[in-house]
């Protein structure tokens, strides 16, 4: 599948969706180094905004299933910090209109994200 990437996203790092199943997806995002964001998160140790942990678990659902349309953060956690040159894989799992993200380097997770979805058809 193509990678997703929007001018109205925080971040222009494409998301590459793996697997779009109905009730599982699984993609991987390499952050763009050259993002300004990390001049400035944090000078001399740059880490990967929770935002764009968060922007990628759901750009991921929304790839795999356009008519969707979030509806609520009912979760987020961040487990550990992400260094910006780190891969990520997101694994998404459906429970009806609930959707759990967790989010791993190198098959750690460093985030738990739970949304709700409605469907916009």
């Amino acid at each position: 599948m193509k990678p997703v990437t929007s001018s109205a996203c925080a971040t222009t790092a494409p998301v590459r969706i793996e697997q779009a199943d109905p009730d599982r997806i699984v993609a991987r995002i390499r952050p763009d180094l050259a993002d300004p964001v990390f001049a400035g998160h944090y000078p001399g140790f740059p880490l990967l905004p929770g935002v764009h942990i968060f922007e990628f678990v759901h750009r991921a659902v929304v790839e795999a299933v356009p008519h969707l349309v979030l509806d609520e953060v009912v979760c987020c956690r961040f487990l550990l910090p992400v260094d910006c040159d780190e891969e990520l894989v997101v694994t998404v799992r459906r429970d009806g209109d609930l959707h759990s993200g967790v989010v791993a380097v190198a098959g750690t997770p460093v985030a738990e994200i739970l949304l709700r979805y409605r469907n916009e058809e």
